[in-house]
């Protein structure tokens, strides 16, 4: 009766709390225009100083006038506009990460996938021979047949020109996103590439190991007026990892890992359910870390975890959660769900592997353990998801 997945884990499970109102979430970042788009990449104390700027200015000039009480009601009018526009600004911010334009570093993990070379300069003393001492891109320890995809807004064109380089770099892909017109990308060592024009979005190429060294990718960032390489930037790597703009839905999708921990394991990392011995924050199945090459730990890090293993790391739990949420919420997206629809069945299905059951209000039973409907459960991932965003939200007003 329950999904293999995930099983909750709280003993005492409190009743669904009163769901919080729609209207109280933080607003998306691609509802926002252009240009507060981009005052929410600049530093938000600056941003910050100029909106508190704008209104005391605004209210100065406009509240000289308080005799005329046409001018107040402007006043009051213009004021209440800006500070509304402040607090969706900041709302906003909440919900993007700081750091997608930030350069590439040895040692992070992207998409799931580790850097273990940077950009720049390097000791070559452990690499295999041929390597470059002056690395022109980074390198990430992506297993073999990892899908690379076109980077850039739905809808744009991407152009895909593939060729061999003999000097160590393998089969290259070189990529030009109508998205971003001052850039162009390679993505060197793979195992499959196509030439064509694709969509953004759309799967052109599998990571390899042709060239020198073992399976990896070799991401590059280049000018397109001067040719000349960048340090590679995390967006556009997250891009052209996962398929999707890395924009607030990369947070939301951290908010809703989040309200699944609370509802599973009340974020106890080595919580084993007695019922069905589900695993860690988010009560995995043992059986979904899979054989040898297989399942979810394998998919979303590229390699197996042993249930202690898994138990003992945070990190690769994290990242194995929303890497299961991301296939299944984006799915739920893409079938013309709404928002709140596709959080009620992404709960649904981590919870009993079926999403049109969430709106089914039989109680569960798992061994000698009762849980909440599938109905329940989903309404209250839905209640925190939009109590996690309230809370960021307030907390920058």
């Amino acid at each position: 009766m329950f999904h293999f997945a995930a099983k909750a884990a709280l003993p005492n499970r409190q009743p669904p709390a009163a769901q919080v109102p729609a209207d109280a979430t933080a607003p998306a970042f691609d509802e926002l225009s252009p240009d507060l788009r981009y005052r929410l990449l600049r530093r938000r104390a600056a941003r910050g100083g100029l909106f508190t700027g704008a209104v005391y200015l605004l209210a100065a000039g406009l509240l000289a006038a308080v005799a005329v009480p046409q001018l107040n009601a402007a006043a009051d009018a213009a004021i209440a506009q800006l500070l509304n526009l402040k607090q969706k600004a900041d709302a906003a911010a909440e919900l993007i990460s700081p750091d997608f334009a930030s350069p590439v570093q040895k040692g992070e993990v992207i998409a799931g996938y580790t850097v273990t070379s940077g950009y720049g300069l390097r000791d070559t003393s452990n690499l295999p021979a041929g390597a470059s001492a002056d690395h022109k891109g980074v390198d990430l320890a992506t297993p073999e047949g990892t899908k690379v995809y076109a980077p850039g807004k739905l809808g744009d064109l991407v152009t895909v020109r593939c060729w061999t380089d003999d000097g160590g770099g393998g089969l290259v892909a070189e990529i030009e996103s109508a998205s971003f017109p001052h850039l162009w990308f390679q993505a060197l060592h793979l195992e499959d590439c196509k030439t064509g024009v694709y969509r953004a979005g759309d799967d052109i190429a599998r990571t390899g190991e042709s060239g020198i060294g073992a399976p990896h990718l070799d991401w590059r960032q280049r000018e397109r007026i001067t040719d000349k390489h960048q340090h590679p930037q995390k967006s556009y790597l997250l891009w052209a990892l996962t398929g999707r703009e890395p924009n607030a839905n990369f947070t939301r999708i951290d908010i809703l890992r989040s309200a699944i921990i609370g509802q599973e394991s009340g974020g106890d990392s080595t919580a084993v359910n007695p019922d069905s011995s589900a695993l860690g924050l988010g009560q995995v199945m043992p059986e979904n870390l899979g054989g040898p090459g297989d399942g979810w730990d394998f998919e979303a890090l590229g390699k197996d975890l042993t249930p202690e293993q898994f138990l003992a790391d945070t990190d690769a739990q994290n990242k194995i959660i929303n890497h299961q949420l991301s296939q299944t919420f984006d799915a739920q997206i893409a079938a013309g769900k709404s928002e709140d629809e596709a959080i009620r069945r992404t709960a649904a299905t981590w919870y009993s592997g079926q999403p049109d059951l969430a709106d089914d209000t039989t109680p569960q039973t798992y061994g000698t353990g009762s849980y909440p409907s599938i109905s329940d459960y989903s309404d209250e991932v839905l209640n925190r998801v939009h109590q996690l965003r309230l809370e960021r939200s307030q907390s920058v007003l």
